[in-house]
């Protein structure tokens, strides 16, 4: 600033300004560069002793290497690859189905093995885990052609129907998992809630709809499971879980850093809305598979008989997963600062009314999708939500930096990785065998074991597989068995029950796929720096935070609120079934 206040000087000349001037500057020059040194420098100190003997790097400093990964996760890569390999050319028989091995399902067993070891242990990033599926999809063969009807004794047709496809046709099949339209369904939901924060929409929402439950955090831990819960008994668990951590992210903001309450937050909502989805026989695409295979052996369902279990079973589920969350992560601060969230709130400008405008509509289309018939026009509710994306980024409301690392691209991976396991299971019979091993180990033994057996092989199966898929495989089964025990609509509800109620990993369901991709804020070097993060009003600086959430949360928590949701069906849900 001296030098600039010299430039300014016209009463000495112009010689000795620009004299001065020039001094001024070979000053600051000088000074920047020693700056610079000691910054360079800094590395290489507590190498040695602080005296001239200490050793000292006389060449450029080098940044660091990276190190290595920690032991224990070098020795799950080793055991995954171990029974991976033990699977695949162990000496076991092949798996058999019409009387005929099929390789594809043994491969397809080891793979899962192999990936679940990863995904348990993160002993490598999720999405590399889920990248690593195509590979061993197509090196092994495990993708079978789709399932066609050979008759009896007709070996050319049921060759056919289990040999493997080319690695050409397989690559392209299994990639195609990576951008299928559920995978667009949850780049939506991102982008709904990467403009909600932005916009700062989602503060006034969460204000709106949290005031009734007070301040203190598990009332409204309460309240927003409540509402998940709620919205997803009569619109898809889709819009409802990206509703609720929009209006979450406002209020995780506020927190102090490493406060589990923000874990309670996101996997409560992840665990309401699966709940939820268990609820109404239109809450979810798996109640209306199992409704309809109720009527194919003959023992229909109604609206009002499946609520009169739902309700009381659900309901007493949602209130132990509370307590659950509250036990397992208790807050740090005892009062929330609802009212913060408005306070600075002005009235909407033309940007936010354009955003909630698009956000309202893609709801509407996607809670609606059957009464609107929209699906002859769009084929997929994932296509629908490609328009709010269109839209979000053509108007300007997002911008590039958020295409790159707002829409949470690690997950979106995670979640094709999940599609493609699930795909292959499904096409390599490895299903299907599972269903029929049981049948066979279980002959003779009565109504609640088989329930038993069935409701645990699909809490099991569902978390990597679509809740759908695994209904579609599995519920047919289940209803021929409670056939032959005469209690089909006993067997067939709890096993749909247990299929929404697979909560232990982020692949599970969408709703905890969607609370996994929330990212905490980046450490901030200052408080500007923190300041600066908030004013972005996004989920965290770009490239910056990991997620709030880790895999064994869902495998933990998940886990537990899976094991009781199984205790109560086979007690409480047991004797209500028998009696209805």
């Amino acid at each position: 600033s001296g030098c600039v206040r010299a430039r300014g000087v016209r009463k000495r000349g112009r010689d000795l300004v620009e004299g001065h001037f020039v001094v001024c500057m070979v000053h600051m020059a000088t000074q920047a560069a020693a700056e610079r040194a000691a910054v360079e420098m800094e590395p290489l100190k507590g190498e040695g002793d602080a005296g001239d003997d200490s050793p000292r790097s006389s060449g450029t400093p080098h940044k660091q290497l990276p190190p290595l990964k920690p032991a224990y996760k070098l020795d799950m890569v080793a055991l995954s690859v171990l029974v991976l390999l033990g699977i695949w050319w162990g000496p076991w028989g092949e798996m058999q189905l019409d009387g005929l091995p099929i390789p594809a399902a043994r491969r397809t067993l080891g793979m899962l093995m192999c990936v679940s070891t990863l995904w348990a242990t993160e002993a490598v990033p999720l999405y590399i885990t889920s990248l690593l599926i195509p590979l061993l999809t197509v090196m092994s063969g495990s993708l079978l052609p789709p399932s066609v009807d050979c008759k009896a004794g007709d070996t050319v047709c049921l060759t056919k129907r289990y040999t493997p496809y080319p690695p050409g046709v397989a690559a392209k099949e299994v990639c195609g998992q990576f951008f299928d339209p559920t995978v667009l369904l949850f780049m939506a939901g991102f982008s709904i809630g990467s403009v909600l924060e932005k916009q700062r929409i989602s503060n006034l929402i969460a204000s709106l709809l949290l005031r009734p439950f007070g301040n203190k955090p598990e009332n409204v831990l309460l309240g927003v499971m409540s509402l998940g819960c709620f919205l997803s008994m009569w619109i898809s668990n889709v819009p409802s879980s990206v509703l609720c951590v929009s209006i979450s992210l406002p209020i995780i903001h506020q927190l102090p850093a490493g406060d589990p309450y923000a874990k309670a937050l996101l996997l409560g909502i992840a665990f309401s809305n699966n709940i939820g989805g268990m609820t109404t026989p239109i809450a979810s695409p798996q109640n209306v598979i199992a409704f309809a295979a109720c009527e194919q052996v003959g023992c229909g369902l109604t609206f009002t008989s499946w609520m009169m279990f739902s309700l009381p079973f659900c309901g007493l589920l949602l209130l132990a997963t509370w307590a659950l969350l509250r036990y397992r992560y208790p807050p740090q601060m005892h009062v929330l600062r609802l009212t913060d969230l408005t306070r600075d709130q002005p009235s909407l400008k033309g940007s936010q009314i354009m955003a909630l405008s698009i956000t309202v509509g893609t709801v509407v289309a996607w809670a609606l999708w059957k009464p609107l018939q929209l699906e002859p026009l769009f084929g997929s509710m994932g296509v629908v939500g490609l328009v709010p994306v269109i839209l979000f980024f053509s108007t300007g409301l997002l911008e590039r930096e958020d295409f790159e690392k707002g829409l949470n691209w690690t997950v979106l991976v995670l979640i094709g990785g999940g599609l493609a396991l699930g795909h292959v299971m499904e096409r390599s019979y490895l299903l299907h065998i599972a269903s029929s091993s049981i049948v066979t180990a279980l002959s003779g033994a009565g109504l609640w074991t088989f329930m038993g057996a069935f409701a645990l092989l699909m809490a099991i199966v569902a978390n990597f597989i679509s809740s759908t898929v695994a209904a579609i495989i599995i519920i047919p089964v289940v209803a021929q068995v409670g056939k032959r025990l005469a209690m089909p609509r006993a067997m067939v509800v709890a096993s749909v029950i247990m299929d929404s109620a697979a909560m232990g990993l982020p692949v599970s369901s969408f709703p905890n796929a969607n609370s996994f991709g929330v990212k905490r804020a980046a450490a901030a070097e200052d408080d500007e720096e923190a300041a600066r993060v908030v004013e972005k009003g996004k989920k965290a600086i770009p490239g910056n935070g990991g997620s709030v959430l880790e895999v064994r949360d869902y495998m933990v928590t998940g886990g537990m609120v899976t094991a009781m949701a199984l205790v109560e069906c086979m007690s409480l849900g047991y004797t209500m079934l028998i009696l209805s």
